[in-house]
C-alpha cells in the first residue's frame, strides 16, 4: 500500500533526475513511495526524461504542465496527484537532502499530534554547509 509521495517540481533539471532517484531508492527501501514529478514545460526536455522512466517505473510519474508556472502551484498540483497519506515536497535541484526522509516519515506515523515537519538548514543547531 501505497505510503509516502514526494512532490518534486521542476524546471530545467534533466541532468538531476535520475541521481535525485536514485538518492531516494537508496534511503527509501522498504517504503512504498511514489515521486510525482511537476515540470513546468522545461525546454530541456526534463518532462519527456521522466515519462520514458516511469514506463519502467511506475512508481515514477510526471505531470507536464504547459502554459501554467509557479513553484508553489506545482506543488499543490502535486499534492492533488496522490492518495498517499504522507507527502514531502523536495527540490530536484539536489540540495534538499533525502537522507531525512525516513526520519520525518518516523515522526509524523509517531505522533497523531503531528501534522507536518519541516526541515530547514536555516534552523538552530544546523549548517547551510557551503552553500
Amino acid at each position: 500500500m501505497l505510503e509516502l509521495a514526494i512532490v518534486v517540481p521542476t524546471f530545467e533539471e534533466r541532468d538531476n533526475i535520475r541521481p535525485l532517484l536514485a538518492g531516494l531508492d537508496r534511503v527509501l527501501a522498504g517504503v512504498a513511495f511514489e515521486v510525482i514529478f511537476v515540470d513546468d514545460d522545461s525546454p530541456d526536455g526534463t518532462a519527456h526524461l521522466i515519462r520514458q522512466i516511469s514506463f519502467h517505473r511506475p512508481e515514477v510519474r510526471v505531470l507536464h504542465r504547459i502554459g501554467r508556472r509557479g513553484l508553489a502551484s506545482a506543488c499543490v498540483e502535486g499534492m492533488l496527484a496522490t492518495a498517499a497519506p504522507y507527502i514531502a515536497v523536495m527540490d530536484a535541484d539536489l540540495q534538499h537532502e533525502e537522507s531525512i526522509l525516513p526520519e520525518m516519515l518516523r515522526i509524523l506515523k509517531a505522533d497523531p499530534q503531528v501534522d507536518l515537519v519541516v526541515a530547514s538548514r536555516n534552523a538552530d543547531g544546523v549548517s547551510m554547509g557551503d552553500f
